[in-house]
């Protein structure tokens, strides 16, 4: 590569450290939101091999065009989104100049993945991490009330046979949702590979991250009234999320593996 890529690339860079550090809001749950920069060797990775060509340095007019549009979307909304796309728009309007034409279809799906190497789900989605929360109550109230236990709830607050349940924000279940989405991109990539249905393979993973997030804390209250709440909120919190998450990522797994199955078996149109 010549010196102009290798400043393009210190620039993106430099770019993607002023993204991540222009609202450090993030750093309250730096230990799940940083495993998310995942997705940028994830990208490389799956991309492999990289057949570059050796042409002179340019860049693609109409995705830097993109690009520049929605940064200045950015700076209206101060949304973290915009600059993300921004990102990902200038970084492909360099590769789609750079790597061999026949190689471009297969990339258009990993750019799933810079797109998500961003905390703008974090920053950006508090709407939808309240109805994920008020959901999990409700679920929670739902359940155990079957079961027989006394419930009370008010919002995101429960009281379960006089055991208090705080569905806090830490609770919200966005960062699963991003991991989620990069992690079922990447399971995609791989079972699907030039597949149809990638798409469609990604509109299952935000149910999932709600399940996940749900059984979360429908464990997380099973443990306090059974260990009591310190117990719960100790490194056992830290511990069933992860556990759901990979619960739900096999989960995912094994509903790609079934549909192209029953895709595959069944008999073709007369």
């Amino acid at each position: 590569m010549s010196a102009r890529d290798r400043l393009w690339m210190v620039l993106l860079a430099v770019a993607a450290a002023l993204i991540w550090l222009r609202n450090t809001a993030w750093i309250s749950t730096a230990s799940e939101t940083l495993p998310i920069l995942a997705a940028l060797p994830l990208f490389v990775w799956l991309g492999a091999p990289w057949r570059i060509q050796r042409t002179v340095f340019q860049l693609h007019r109409d995705w830097l065009a993109v690009g520049g549009i929605l940064f200045a979307a950015g700076v209206a909304t101060d949304l973290t989104f915009f600059f993300a796309a921004a990102w990902t728009a200038a970084l492909w309007s360099w590769l789609r100049q750079r790597v061999e034409p026949d190689s471009i279809p297969g990339l258009h799906r990993l750019l799933v993945l810079p797109m998500l190497a961003f905390p703008w789900i974090t920053l950006d989605a508090a709407p939808l991490g309240w109805g994920f929360r008020l959901s999990a109550a409700w679920s929670v109230k739902l359940l155990f009330g079957a079961l027989g236990f006394v419930v009370e709830r008010e919002g995101t607050s429960l009281l379960v046979q006089g055991v208090p349940i705080a569905v806090a924000p830490a609770c919200s279940g966005l960062n699963a949702l991003q991991a989620m989405l990069i992690a079922g991109t990447a399971l995609a990539v791989l079972e699907l590979r030039q597949r149809r249905g990638f798409w469609w393979s990604l509109t299952m993973l935000p149910a999932l991250a709600w399940i996940a997030n749900t059984l979360r804390v429908v464990a997380l209250t099973a443990v306090a009234l059974t260990f009591g709440s310190e117990f719960a909120g100790g490194w056992f919190h830290g511990f069933a999320g992860w556990l759901v998450l990979m619960f739900m990522f096999g989960l995912n797994w094994l509903s790609i593996r079934l549909f192209w199955r029953a895709v595959d078996s069944a008999p073709a149109a007369a």
